[in-house]
């Protein structure tokens, strides 16, 4: 053979072998896609299954999602703004609630506070009754957010501040008592009813009576609003204010409720007075401030320390000084 047919019979060879080579690829008319053993085969099944599940659930929780969402969008305003259901319910829940009537056997537990009272003091405080950490500590106004201690040194009551636990030491170093219109001690003055406020009155009144201070400063507004009903039921016939100084403050006093009022309670001459200050002392002023708890928010701090101010201001001038003949003189004896 020479070695032209040599060559010949190579290329052919060579062609052939080449054709054979492609004739796999050329002859599939789908796309091209890698063969697999059948162990390798089995695996990917097996993901696509599962990748296809998993798309499956995605996409029947779409629905639920954008409900939620609808349901976020329908319960806002007309402008659009997303609002959870539940928010305004959340807010009126932040505020803390009120609590409704509570018998006395609720705080039986509990022990009423001391009253620390002296004669001719120049003012007598009077909570509305004793709070539960009060009663608990066994001192008035102890509730540590409670800020009669404050006003009544920023007022100028007291050289400094005084802890609750010498509230005793009133009467004697600063001629200031301290009492209550109910004795019995509750969480929240919310827990007692109207008629035992009522009935407390007179006994209030009899402590007035038998101690004479210059001044009665009812702490708390719900605490006048008790007190004054009793004595317009006490007395007969209209009050008339006039242009002079105190009866003006009264008036004005009593449309907002704080400061001074337009009442006195009168008490009748000693016949032997046993003192000359007992025997010049025959009437008691009222002054009311707002509730010194921290939970009263229409009055922040700095208003009661003003209330506590005008007060202090009021004990320093003296009786003839203080024009009290247009208020309302209620009778009180003992």
């Amino acid at each position: 053979m020479s070695f032209e047919e040599d060559c010949n019979d190579g290329d052919v060879s060579v062609t052939k072998k080449f054709r054979e080579s492609i004739s796999k690829f050329t002859s599939i008319s789908t796309p091209c896609q890698p063969q697999l053993d059948s162990a390798v085969a089995t695996v990917h099944s097996s993901e696509l299954r599962r990748s296809f599940r998993v798309a499956t659930a995605v996409k029947s929780r779409k629905p639920e999602v954008k409900c939620h969402v609808d349901a976020l969008s329908s319960t806002s305003p007309g402008k659009g703004k997303r609002k959870a259901p539940n928010a305004s319910l959340s807010k009126n829940t932040a505020k803390k609630l009120k609590r409704g009537y509570a018998p006395p056997e609720a705080y039986a537990h509990l022990s009423p506070l001391t009253d620390y009272l002296a004669y001719g003091l120049d003012v007598v405080f009077c909570g509305i009754n004793p709070g539960y950490m009060s009663a608990k500590r066994g001192h008035h106004f102890a509730h540590p957010s409670n800020h009669f201690w404050k006003c009544l040194h920023q007022s100028g009551f007291t050289p400094r501040l005084l802890p609750p636990s010498e509230d005793s030491s009133l009467p004697q170093k600063f001629n200031i008592g301290l009492t209550d219109l109910v004795d019995r001690p509750s969480s929240e003055a919310s827990e007692l009813s109207c008629s035992e406020r009522i009935s407390s009155v007179p006994i209030l009144l009899s402590k007035l009576a038998l101690h004479r201070p210059r001044f009665l400063c009812l702490v708390g507004i719900s605490n006048w609003e008790i007190l004054q009903k009793a004595l317009l039921q006490m007395t007969t016939g209209p009050f008339k204010a006039s242009g002079s100084p105190g009866a003006s403050k009264a008036s004005r006093a009593s449309e907002k409720n704080v400061g001074l009022q337009p009442f006195k309670l009168c008490y009748p001459t000693f016949a032997d007075p046993v003192s000359d200050i007992s025997s010049n002392i025959s009437e008691t002023l009222l002054f009311v401030v707002p509730s010194t708890s921290g939970l009263v928010t229409q009055y922040q701090l700095p208003a009661k320390i003003k209330l506590f101010a005008q007060l202090k201001s009021l004990v320093g001038q003296s009786q003839s000084e203080l024009d009290t003949s247009e208020m309302k003189c209620i009778a009180v004896s003992a």
